[in-house]
């Protein structure tokens, strides 16, 4: 009796495992396929969330790069509008002046100054120098009758841009400009010459004044791109869930089909133990059709012809 409990015993665990292990795969495998990034070595399979994260970063840094590049470029033509600008108005004032005297003598003159210093974007200005790079007229009056090529060496970006002006042609480009705190910004310098003169005029400022109108549409994106994270966490969770529920429920209703089976089994057991042991009126209870309902017919007819046998012999015996 008891080897045959452990018999129907190991069926009804046999019966769950073989169901319920290869949902559990197929459920593992899809929760892979949907949360868990996998790299092994040169092998990369990301997930569908992986794909989602990704393509929201890859999609705001391209947003990110696209929009600074279109700003820096259209802020390079307002610096390069702004330099032809005053080199133009500096022409004309030089024409009106006399122009015989030194430039030591002209840089004094106000008008002159304020057509040659001009502000440019937020913090950029326009400045004067001629063709041995001494500038005349600055924004800062410490740079004024200051030999450019004495910074060539603590500025080699900005005088390279400052020296190939000089052969007449206009020049732009980047050169790194480091703030009193350190912090390092780049900067974008136009230089061109003054027609009739050995004058030029550089304008210059931080190009990223014009680039700060998609950082802040970046911010607004990032933002936007977490609270969408954080709904589509939500309902990755509310699924995640959903899935061990289904899970629980399959494995509650497996156990249940399992046990059907297995109960029947069992009870022919017993029986057949039963009569094995000379119990002749042990009832088989089993109902329905199918494999079973057949064996447990097989057990009562085996029952009976077992009993005919029985009073058969006993009938001899009497006589």
């Amino acid at each position: 009796m008891a080897n045959e409990n452990k018999v129907t015993t190991g069926l009804l665990f046999r019966l769950i495992v073989g169901i319920f292990v290869p949902i559990l795969i197929a459920f593992l495998f899809m929760g892979c396929i949907l949360f868990v990034n996998v790299d092994i070595g040169k092998f990369h399979f990301p997930s569908i969330r992986g794909i989602w994260g990704n393509s929201m970063n890859e999609l705001g840094a391209a947003s990110l790069k696209e929009s600074i590049t279109a700003l820096n470029k259209s802020g390079e033509q307002i610096i390069q509008q702004k330099g032809e600008d005053v080199a133009k108005q500096v022409e004309l004032q030089l024409k009106l002046m006399n122009r015989k005297l030194p430039m030591e003598k002209l840089r004094d003159d106000p008008v002159l100054k304020e057509l040659a210093v001009q502000k440019v974007g937020l913090t950029g200005y326009t400045a004067v120098y001629d063709n041995l790079a001494v500038t005349h007229l600055h924004a800062n009056p410490k740079i004024v009758g200051l030999d450019m090529r004495s910074l060539a060496s603590k500025l080699p970006e900005f005088w390279k841009i400052f020296e190939a002006s000089l052969s007449g042609k206009p020049v732009g480009g980047y050169y790194d400009w480091k703030d009193p705190d350190g912090s390092i910004r780049p900067k974008y310098m136009y230089n061109l010459p003054i027609k009739g003169t050995n004058l030029f005029v550089a304008a210059t400022t931080y190009i990223d004044e014009f680039s700060k109108p998609a950082q802040v549409i970046t911010e607004k994106m990032n933002q936007t791109q977490q609270l969408y994270a954080a709904q589509y966490n939500k309902r990755f969770g509310l699924l995640l869930f959903i899935l061990t529920v289904v899970l629980l429920i399959l494995l509650g209703v497996i156990y249940l089909y399992s046990y059907s089976v297995v109960r029947p089994i069992r009870h022919l057991a017993e029986v057949a133990d039963k009569i094995s042991m000379g119990d002749l009126k042990a009832t088989v209870d089993v109902q329905g059709k199918g494999e079973i309902a057949m064996l447990g017919q097989s057990i009562e007819r085996m029952q009976t012809s077992v009993r005919a046998a029985i009073e058969r012999l006993q009938k001899r015996s009497g006589k």
